[in-house]
């Protein structure tokens, strides 16, 4: 008969094993900062005459929006303008086709309306603390052919987002370049006056995007 046998055993120095140390915790990496719109920077009033250039070109026009970064109403409207903020889907097309074939959008930091105020006063802008951003639209000559506070497009109380997307794309429309002439005229009178002098006609189809 075999019996059982039992076998204990003991620490020799009477203490408990050792512990697994538990996991490091993961390593939070900071969140990225927001990206500016405003370039503190920047040569606005080169930036300017660069786009008034560029439209002269494709027969649009120059968007300036007078703000700043640490300016919440500046940022939301951003958002707002590019068809954000719970725009309807017609509205949301409408403000990013006028964005992206009408204009050519300048953006300028007025800080706390300490810089870049003679510029705004070029343009005849007149901002103030509490209206930004601001608006101003300028013909292919540079001239500014309309100027329009922000407040102006504010949604009715109690709407989801602060802006009415419709109110933009409808400035926007009402602003932005009259369509060009007729073709068919200039390419009549283009072939009589080839006949007249024994030239060939050149035609360039090109659109403004």
């Amino acid at each position: 008969m075999v019996l059982p046998v039992l076998v204990l055993l003991f620490s020799v120095s009477g203490q408990a094993p050792p512990q697994q140390a538990p996991p490091p915790a993961p390593v939070q990496k900071p969140a990225p900062a927001p990206r500016k719109i405003y370039n503190e920077t920047a040569d606005a009033q080169s930036q300017i005459a660069t786009a008034i250039d560029s439209i002269k070109q494709d027969g649009t026009r120059v968007l300036i929006i007078w703000g700043a970064n640490d300016d919440e109403n500046c940022t939301t409207f951003q958002s707002a303008m590019y068809g954000g903020s719970g725009a309807a889907p017609a509205v949301a097309q409408q403000l990013r086709s006028a964005m992206s074939d009408e204009f050519r959008v300048v953006t300028v930091n007025v800080g706390h309306l300490d810089k870049n105020q003679d510029l705004a006063r070029t343009y005849g802008a007149q901002l103030a603390a509490g209206a930004l951003p601001h608006l101003t639209v300028l013909d292919t000559d540079g001239k500014a052919v309309a100027q329009q506070s922000t407040r102006d497009f504010a949604a009715a109380p109690g709407a989801a987002a602060p802006f009415d997307s419709a109110k933009i794309a409808a400035f926007l429309t009402k602003y932005q370049a009259p369509p060009p002439p007729p073709a068919g005229p200039l390419f009549k009178a283009a072939l009589e006056q080839g006949k007249r002098e024994g030239k060939t006609v050149f035609v360039w189809f090109s659109a403004p995007w």
